[in-house]
């Protein structure tokens, strides 16, 4: 009897240990799907202010803070140091979003596995 229970309580651990990662796995994979959609709205965001504006600081800052905002919308971060406006108007810009996980947050060996970064380079769109 008690050799029944352990089993059918070890098999109800593994069950639900698989389960767990079947979800972390699946949010990662989401995620991974959608940053970089949303990396590129947040540099289209950002090559709008640029596009007719001169190439000084006011507009390098203007446009990361509008690139800023469109990511926050969509709960990624924009790396300041790799954003870069070029003059014909593109935009190359790196952001990141922390997958929301339930057992790699807890493994800080594996935490990393749930960070999602993209780098995308996007020129103005012809329209407004």
């Amino acid at each position: 009897m008690l050799r029944w229970l352990l089993r059918s309580l070890v098999t109800v651990i593994t069950v639900v240990a698989a389960g767990l990662a079947l979800v972390d796995v699946g949010s990662v994979a989401l995620t991974k799907m959608t940053v970089p959609d949303d990396v590129r709205a947040a540099g289209h965001a950002a090559a709008e202010v640029a596009k007719n504006a001169p190439p000084n600081r006011q507009t390098v800052t203007a446009a990361h803070q509008a690139a800023q905002d469109s990511a926050k919308l969509h709960g990624i971060t924009v790396h300041t140091k790799d954003f870069t406006i070029y003059p014909d108007g593109r935009v190359t810009l790196t952001a990141g979003k922390t997958a929301p996980t339930l057992l790699l947050d807890r493994v800080p060996q594996l935490a990393h596995l749930a960070d999602v970064t993209t780098t995308t380079t996007v020129e103005p769109l012809p329209f407004s």
